[in-house]
């Protein structure tokens, strides 16, 4: 089976029918770009997925995860996942006026995934305190709207949420959320209803990676053919909300963030004619619908909204703490690089102080970083008066034609040298004149290995005008990633020594 009839028949696509034909052309694109990955990638990601867990579950010292067990596909998968990392997991089956059906099937996930099983039929709480909020609305308790539904819906996910968090502080352990990338960009989720501590599932696509990943782990195939439903009685299944298959929705996010990428300044309008639609109605009425899930749901992922608060930089400083003391170190470099958390805005806002009282302006040369110290640099406050600018020299090319680095040299020890790194630095200076400070950085960000140096191989230099340059080899470890966060944080080190001294 071609990988393209796979995505179809595991999305139940094939059973609902044919794509239209601007759907089917954009994914065969999609296929052949890798937004739908091929079954020998997917078995990585779940061996990945399956050593995180494990790394997580021993530095974070809990071993017990506690999680509701819908009848669905997710939560199956979630357990799965859980139990293959060594998890002690624990799964409650929590009807509300739910079809004997789902409960059934989340019964047989448990027994089929070897967990420890917990029921609690909650229909008697849920309907007294749907009756009790009657005493304010009396149309929550009686109406049939869409609203009405939605809001009785939420009452039955938090229901069930506080009798997680209840069974996890029992017993020692987490609640886990089990919603996937489709649902988190639907909006099929409800604010402190079904979002945990640890979220395993949350980045694989609805249609096609989860019920792989759900069948390569041994979910029974009723489970991860079953047609996909809230539980919580607001509509006829997801996809009918949706006003798209969720293989038709999938196919449109990823579009959408493609269009955008190439041209930032779209607007919504826009879309349909920048995606060159054309006259495909079925694929227009499936845009708009996709583009009414995510407009009416954005505000649930930022939550809780962060207001540009005057005192900001409180939080980084908490940030600092809480990552080189307590946060495990499976969550550290990534949240630094992809969003400057940790301690690069506080190793930024430092340098940043310290050179501008003492008048230095900054330039950077990066080639691994690709403009990352920089960019960390131009996020903390006050950045405009101290930040001169950056070269971004990521080819041997561009190392000798802008910043004068020696071909010879480059050609005989390759760009991953000390040498290089302090010719980089020089050169920033003489050619930034305002700046009084330069960081370089050069190096392997990996995964593999390149003209013979070993990935996590970085130079870091930083030359002070009027002074000698500093240049520090360090070897990081991990995924890329996370030494290009390791980097960055070297550079910014290196630059605030510098300048203290």
């Amino acid at each position: 089976m071609s990988l393209r009839e796979a995505v179809l028949d595991l999305s139940r696509q094939a059973a609902r029918g044919p794509l239209s034909p601007w759907l089917d052309e954009r994914l065969d694109a999609q296929i052949a770009s890798g937004v739908f990955l091929p079954e020998a990638a997917l078995e990585q990601v779940a061996e990945r997925l399956t050593g995180e867990l494990s790394d997580y579950r021993a530095q974070a010292g809990v071993g017990t995860a506690v999680l509701g067990m819908s009848g669905g596909v997710d939560s199956a998968l979630t357990a799965a996942l859980l139990k293959r990392a060594g998890w002690r997991v624990v799964g409650l089956t929590l009807p509300i006026e739910q079809n004997p059906d789902e409960t059934e099937r989340g019964f047989e996930a448990c027994e089929a995934l070897g967990l420890e099983h917990l029921h609690l039929d909650l229909t008697a709480q849920y309907r007294e305190m749907v009756a009790g909020l009657g005493a304010l609305d009396p149309a929550v308790a009686e109406g049939d709207a869409e609203g009405h539904r939605t809001r009785r819906g939420n009452v039955r996910a938090r229901l069930r949420m506080i009798t997680l968090y209840d069974q996890a502080h029992r017993l020692g352990g987490l609640v886990t959320s089990t919603d996937n990338f489709s649902e988190l960009a639907a909006g099929f989720w409800t604010l402190h209803g079904d979002v945990g501590d640890l979220a395993p599932v949350q980045s694989l696509l609805k249609s096609w990676e989860v019920p792989w990943m759900a069948r390569h782990l041994g979910v029974p195939e009723r489970i991860w053919r079953a047609k996909p439903t809230d539980g919580l009685g607001i509509g006829a299944g997801d996809e009918a909300q949706i006003g798209a298959t969720y293989l038709e929705f999938d196919i449109l996010v990823a579009a959408i963030i493609e269009a955008l990428m190439r041209e930032p300044a779209l607007d919504e309008s826009d879309l349909a004619d920048a995606l060159a639609i054309g006259s495909d109605d079925h694929a227009r009425a499936a845009l708009r619908n996709t583009l009414q899930r995510l407009r009416g749901t954005w505000y649930k992922r930022v939550s809780p909204i962060q207001l540009d608060h005057p005192l900001v930089e409180r939080f980084s400083v908490l940030d600092v703490l809480d990552a080189r003391l307590f946060r495990p170190a499976v969550l550290r470099a990534d949240q630094a690089l992809s969003q400057f958390g940790g301690e690069l805005p506080l190793l930024a806002h430092r340098l940043l102080g310290v050179a501008a009282a003492r008048g230095i302006k900054i330039a950077t040369a990066e080639s691994c970083t690709a403009g990352l110290v920089a960019a960390c640099l131009a996020a903390a406050p006050g950045s405009s008066r101290t930040l001169e600018g950056s070269f971004v020299s990521y080819c041997a090319s561009m190392k000798s034609g802008v910043l004068g680095v020696d071909e010879d040299l480059l050609a005989r020890e390759t760009a991953y040298h000390p040498d290089v790194a302090r010719a980089m630095a020089e050169g920033a200076l003489a050619r930034a004149p305002a700046a009084g400070l330069a960081l370089s950085v050069t190096g392997v960000a990996g995964p593999a290995p390149d003209e013979g140096r070993p990935p996590g191989l970085v130079y870091v230099g930083a030359a002070l005008r009027g002074g000698t340059v500093e240049v520090e080899e360090h070897r990081f470890e991990g995924r890329p990633r996370d030494v290009l966060a390791a980097a960055v944080a070297a550079a910014l080190s290196l630059g605030l020594r510098v300048v203290e001294g």
